[in-house]
């Protein structure tokens, strides 16, 4: 079985030799000269061991198989024998057991074999001096917490090199270990001031003028690892500040979520303020809400006795797991119950700011003076009567009210009493006609009235009752004077045995046309079209 070409062009950097590689100038641009003038000179710089050599060669051949990468790593039993143990362990607990070294890179995969074998003897160079000095001994247990967690926050977002997102959070501090090596009288007493990562990161960018994320990506390019690796050590402290390209981004964010994590699992102090960073950041960077963090820092507290057993080391201490977790399920818990109320409280302002909405739709459809619906609504109305009457069969008819010489009312009795009549008529329009019909004033003093499913005749003889209703009303101005007013009609049906219209403007007209021929004929009368 050959590998496939998208892991050999990982894999496929210039070969790495005893000479220093030149990197391109803009990436030089970004470290320190003097320091990076130390690491090209330095002659203890940290090296990967000759077996993780042997692997990164063989990643490079396209044709590499099961059978020649099983044969490279039986030449180190040690090895081979971790690959076994992680086939065998909660890492693949959904997979198959492994008898042997072949069935374990079965189950594990090809690309994932090669990833997870160049972890394990990597993480030797990583951990070299973890046992005298202060420094190392914190980035390799920030290495190992930060790189279980990387895997599991990668399965959960859906990224598919799970190994390789491990190794990526593994190395994602590896810069101490060459500024260690290249200044070790002006880097360690950086490392002994500083209470932790982020106060690590601040002394190495103001003594320094760079810090070991830059460092780290110098390393891995001059070792020869895969681009993505380096770019993620480079990025991970500050990813939303980087420049790191679009298919990327999900990958680093996992690492600079998982360093923070492990910053949280070991820090003593302040756990608090580190819960919230943590939750801040994986709700932001990853979308991931404060229960589902709960249950992945659970996860990783689950899984780190594994990952130390496999790489036989001690990470972190039950007792001091489990003091993280009770206080962050606490903080976790509140800041969940926080989200809901926010939820909710959103929620409420969704269905307020749709009933201010529809009231102003409403408010906007409706006649101030009259309370009835005005143009704008009638003509949404009038279309969809109009579309229903014709697909149903069912009659339509429309009248037109126009009350008769209203102009003298104005004149003669006031605006204030012009402006009672037309709301008293509007009040007789609705008492007369059915729910199902509209009222609407059309301008002025005029009305219409719609009603569904009425024939003409039918609807002369409700109109001649309005007409008739709204002679009758008596009005009193301000003066104390009594008077009285009468109306015109004209109707017009749609789908009335022969009567057709072509259109609901046709209808209008053909009903103003009536109204016209009621006012010629004397008024206070209803004519039908």
């Amino acid at each position: 079985m050959a590998l496939p070409r998208d892991f050999c062009q990982k894999f496929n950097p210039a070969p790495v030799t005893s000479e220093i590689r030149q990197e391109p100038e803009d990436r030089q641009s970004a470290m320190n000269p003097n320091v990076r003038q130390a690491l090209h000179y330095c002659p203890n710089l940290p090296s990967p061991p000759r077996i993780a050599m042997q692997i990164l060669e063989i990643g490079r051949d396209p044709e590499v198989d099961f059978a020649s990468l099983s044969r490279l790593l039986m030449n180190d039993p040690a090895l081979a024998s971790r690959i076994l143990r992680a086939s065998n362990s909660v890492l693949y607990t959904q997979r198959r057991r492994s008898d042997n070294l072949r069935q374990a890179m079965v189950v594990i995969g090809l690309n994932a074999t090669l990833t997870l074998a160049l972890s394990f003897s990597l993480s030797e160079t990583l951990g070299a001096g973890r046992h005298r000095h202060r420094g190392i001994r914190m980035v390799w247990r920030r290495a190992m917490i930060a790189a279980s967690t990387s895997r599991l926050l990668g399965e959960h977002v859906g990224i598919q090199d799970l190994e390789e997102l491990f190794l990526a959070g593994m190395l994602q501090d590896i810069g101490v270990l060459a500024l260690d090596a290249a200044l070790p009288e002006m880097y360690r007493p950086l490392i002994d001031q500083a209470e932790n990562h982020d106060a690590l990161l601040r002394k190495e960018r103001e003594v320094l003028g760079t810090d070991h994320g830059e460092n780290g990506a110098w390393l891995m390019r001059h070792w020869g690892l895969q681009e993505r690796l380096a770019l993620t050590a480079s990025a991970a402290h500050d990813p939303e500040a980087a420049q790191v390209p679009a298919d990327a981004r999900t990958f680093v964010n996992c690492v600079a979520v998982a360093g923070q994590i492990a910053d949280l699992f070991l820090g003593e102090d302040n756990r608090e303020e580190g819960t919230r960073r943590v939750a801040d950041s994986a709700g932001r960077l990853l979308g991931v809400p404060a229960d589902v963090l709960q249950s992945l820092l659970d996860q990783v507290a689950g899984l780190l006795p594994e990952v130390a057993e496999l790489y036989d080391t001690e990470i972190i201490s039950s007792r001091q797991a489990t003091g993280v977790l009770d206080q962050a399920r606490e903080i976790l818990a509140a800041r969940t119950l926080q989200m809901i109320h926010q939820v909710e409280q959103q929620q409420r302002n969704v269905v307020e700011m749709e009933r201010a909405r529809l009231q102003l739709l409403e408010t906007a459809s409706l006649d101030a003076l009259t309370g009835l619906h005005n143009r704008r609504r009638f003509d949404e109305v009038l279309e969809t009567e109009f579309r229903l009457s014709t697909e149903h069969g069912w009659p339509l008819t429309l009248g037109f009210i126009d009350l008769d010489h209203f102009k003298r009312v104005n004149d003669s009795h006031g605006h204030l009493a012009g402006d009672a009549v037309l709301s008293r008529v509007a009040d007789i329009l609705l008492q007369h006609l059915r729910e199902c019909d509209f009222v609407m004033r059309y301008g002025g003093d005029e009305f219409i009235a719609v009603l569904p499913g009425t024939g003409l005749d039918q609807a002369a003889a409700v109109f001649d009752r309005l007409r008739e209703a709204i002679a009758r009303e008596e009005y009193v101005d301000p003066e104390g004077r009594h008077f009285h007013t009468t109306s015109s009609i004209g109707l017009a049906s749609h789908m009335d045995g022969a009567r057709r219209a072509s259109s609901a403007m046709d209808l209008i007209r053909a009903a103003d046309k009536a109204l016209y021929e009621a006012k010629g004929q004397g008024r206070d009368r209803t004519v039908v079209s």
